[in-house]
């Protein structure tokens, strides 16, 4: 669904825009709006991002920054903004939230408190490097967000996918990398030695075992030999074999956030697919599946959160070029057919 092509006025109910994975703990919800087909078919791409928040009546949530300056705009209920600026905060109150300044709540009161995120787009190369795990999940955020505006998953959200022929290529784009991500799978529970990250790998292995077959092909699709999809997607496989089990935990977390969306944004389009349960499956564990091992990453020396950003950011660029790939045999697809 184009921009141009949106004639009418719809109301969307907030409790259709899919929560975000990305809320580090129970007490704040985040339903961004690029995560609805219809609301971020209306957002210029690389402008701003724009979400609901609410957290719960009578909790605190923890500081946080995000790594591009913003606007939270108190539309309902009240607490007490803490951070470097602590202060009673109520409906109509609009805060100012420059790039990577901390900031929470405490005291949230008995109606909660609902807000409006507004954040302004910056390419990542203008952020600064991370120094600690809330600003790792922030950059990881960031790149969601930027990632939400690429090629493919603006098909999604616009409605792209919208024939039997489209689909059946996006299938067979994703078994590649579907079949891949068991290879990737299998070869972190083999190379990994640590029992704190052993654990919940192995939970995480035992889970998708088997999600590849979910996914229905042709027998003699060319999609299957096409050289950069394969490459782009093994890449992920190779990473197990030379990454220590941090920055394994951070491929994990960039690869489970993509997945998150391509679960939320796809199942309306594959609702009556044969492969619907591929999709199901990951916008329903995707959420859980990103934080595995993330825990372990608590307290580290700051340089190791740079290293482990630069992890993050080959690994986003690698989804950048892998769903690229997708949505360009999409679209060839469609046109050869």
């Amino acid at each position: 669904m184009e921009h141009s092509s949106i004639k009418t006025p719809s109301v969307v109910p907030r409790s259709e825009i899919p929560v975000s994975p990305l809320a580090e703990e129970g007490n704040l919800e985040v339903r961004p709006f690029l995560a609805h087909s219809l609301l971020g078919s209306m957002l210029p791409a690389s402008a701003a991002t724009l979400a609901w928040t609410h957290a719960r009546p009578g909790s605190s949530v923890a500081l946080r920054s995000h790594p591009v300056p913003g606007l939270l705009i108190v539309l309902e209920g009240g607490a007490v903004l803490v951070g470097r600026l602590n202060r009673a905060v109520e409906p109509g109150d609009v805060i100012t939230l420059p790039s990577d300044h901390e900031y929470g709540f405490e005291n949230v009161g008995p109606a909660g408190l609902n807000a409006l995120y507004v954040a302004f787009h910056e390419q990542p190369a203008g952020v600064s490097e991370a120094q600690s795990l809330s600003e790792l999940l922030a950059r990881n955020e960031l790149r969601v967000q930027l990632a939400l505006n690429n090629a493919f998953f603006s098909l999604l959200r616009n409605g792209g996918v919208d024939s039997e022929r489209k689909r059946a290529t996006m299938r067979e784009c994703l078994r590649v990398f579907s079949d891949a991500f068991q290879t990737f799978l299998f070869t972190r529970q083999a190379t990994c030695r640590d029992r704190d990250f052993a654990a919940p790998f192995h939970e995480h292995l035992l889970e998708e075992l088997g999600h590849n077959e979910l996914l229905a092909i042709s027998g003699s699709s060319p999609i299957a030999h096409d050289s950069i999809l394969i490459a782009t997607s093994n890449w992920f496989c190779h990473q197990m074999l030379v990454l220590d089990n941090g920055e394994k935990a951070v491929v994990n977390l960039a690869l489970e956030s993509a997945g998150y969306y391509l679960g939320t944004l796809s199942m309306p389009l594959f609702a009556s697919d044969e492969s619907r349960g591929y999709f199901d499956t990951h916008a329903e564990d995707d959420a859980h599946h990103k934080e595995l091992g993330a825990n372990l990453l608590d307290d580290l020396h700051p340089q190791t959160y740079a290293r482990l950003q630069r992890v993050l950011d080959s690994s986003w660029d690698m989804i950048e070029a892998m769903t690229a790939r997708f949505a360009y045999l999409i679209e060839l697809g469609a046109r050869s057919s």
